[in-house]
């Protein structure tokens, strides 16, 4: 009867940590997602040479990202929040120094690290051991 019990207790906690974890997961799943896709659309509007467009694209992400950060902050290492963070600011630099060509690779460093954050969060066997 015991162990009845206390197998019941195990399942039952199982049960909320996998829950949480996908609750979680579909958070940042949805956040990285929009942001990597805005990110995108940026760099289409910057080869179309609509640069005042895509600046304006990307401060309203910006903002958006700088909300959304501080809900990922309750579940996400900070130091990838961070890491995030210096994108951005390095991106809005070069909007401001009129830096396209930068633009290029600080963008795909800045989706790299969001599809790193999304990655290492995941419940997988290699993210635990």
């Amino acid at each position: 009867m015991r162990f009845m019990r206390e197998f019941i207790i195990i399942i039952v906690i199982l049960i909320i940590v996998f829950t949480i974890d996908h609750i979680t997961g579909k958070n940042l799943s949805d956040s990285v997602a929009w942001m990597r896709d805005g990110m995108i659309s940026i760099e289409n509007k910057l080869k179309e040479n609509n640069e005042n467009e895509a600046q304006n694209e990307f401060f309203e992400l910006k903002e958006k990202w700088d909300e959304e950060c501080e809900k990922l902050s309750l579940y996400v290492e900070h130091n990838e929040l961070e890491k995030v963070g210096n994108d951005i600011v390095i991106i809005e630099s070069n909007f401001r120094q009129n830096e396209s060509d930068e633009l290029f690779e600080n963008i795909a460093d800045l989706k790299y690290m969001l599809s790193h954050i999304e990655e290492k969060n995941q419940l997988k066997l290699k993210n635990i051991f």
